[in-house]
């Protein structure tokens, strides 16, 4: 019984003494997030995984294996997502496999006071449940969760123009405070070419109330892109589309005062900048074969007046 004791105990310190078997490594780049903005993420899972999906926030999206049979996507943190410190976990079939903290900083996009119309922010009640509608459309659209990631270059802006409302940005209308911008609003005239800025399948076209003719691109991994205002779309719903093709005129349709087009990003209904998403896809992915791609020529920007 002595010697057995003797064994138990020896047996305990030889695992107390035995390294921890390391967790698998998240890379997000960048490290941390602001609210609004987008990251890109890689880690290398043990054994074998059918299917991963990166979680945060309460939000979930799939992830792409790539060549080297690491997995592959993005993280956001929604336009008003809390500050502080969150979890962000890699599960498959509901189990967690790799999690890692990392922290939400606050992002200062600024205000704006104006006034205009009452017709241009206050719906009647026909108008109001046509919106309400139509939100409940676009929110499916933006929960498309295409476990494949359909572009493999950097993306490029919708059209080569100037910003005249940026993303975030608080509005103060009629002295009554409104959701932050959750878009870029770039400078077009009426008949504008509207290129699509990565491939990807259309996923709803749609004319709204506020946001006008409005189409959406889903890019896989839960990334969806949409534009507003359109006076006419090239394009119709389940087709695929290639990198710079002509998806679309700018217009003036919709709640808005002058044409222009508005582009904005969803990542797991997530609002995230999309001129940062562009600049970000620029950049060398994070791991160790990562090739700088050609230069890029973002969408210049100039306040509205």
């Amino acid at each position: 019984m002595k010697h057995l004791w003797h064994w138990g105990a020896l047996l305990i310190l030889l695992l107390a003494a035995a390294p921890a078997l390391a967790a698998p490594a998240i890379q997000l780049d960048p490290s941390s997030l602001a609210q609004g903005q987008p990251a890109r993420l890689r880690v290398c899972l043990e054994g074998a995984v059918s299917q991963a999906e990166v979680r945060l926030l309460g939000r979930e999206a799939p992830l792409a294996q790539g060549a080297d049979g690491c997995w592959q996507g993005l993280a956001a943190a929604d336009l008003e997502a809390p500050v502080g410190a969150a979890t962000l976990e890699i599960v498959s079939q509901g189990r967690v496999l790799a999690s890692r903290q990392v922290m939400v900083k606050a992002h200062d996009y600024g205000e704006r006071r104006i006034t205009v119309e009452g017709k241009y922010v206050e719906p009647d009640p026909a108008q109001l449940a046509r919106h309400w509608d139509e939100v409940a459309k676009m929110k499916q659209a933006y929960a498309l969760a295409t476990p494949r990631q359909l572009w493999a270059s950097p993306w490029r802006p919708p059209l080569d123009s100037v910003v005249v409302s940026p993303f975030g940005r608080r509005s103060v209308v009629n002295d009554q405070p409104r959701s932050p911008h959750g878009g870029v609003d770039l400078r077009a005239g009426v008949g504008t070419p509207v290129l699509a800025p990565a491939p990807g399948r259309v996923a709803l076209v749609l004319d709204t109330f506020f946001g006008g003719l409005t189409l959406m691109i889903d890019h896989g991994l839960g990334l969806i892109s949409a534009y507003r205002h359109l006076s006419q779309a090239s394009v119709s719903e389940g087709q695929m589309v290639k990198a710079g093709q002509v998806i679309a005129l700018s217009g003036v349709s919709g709640r808005i005062t002058g044409p222009h087009l508005h582009f904005d990003l969803h990542w797991a209904g997530a609002r995230v900048d999309p001129l940062a998403w562009i600049a970000l896809s620029r950049q060398p992915s994070p791991g160790p074969a990562a090739v700088k791609p050609a230069p890029a020529h973002p969408a210049r920007t100039k306040e509205r007046k």
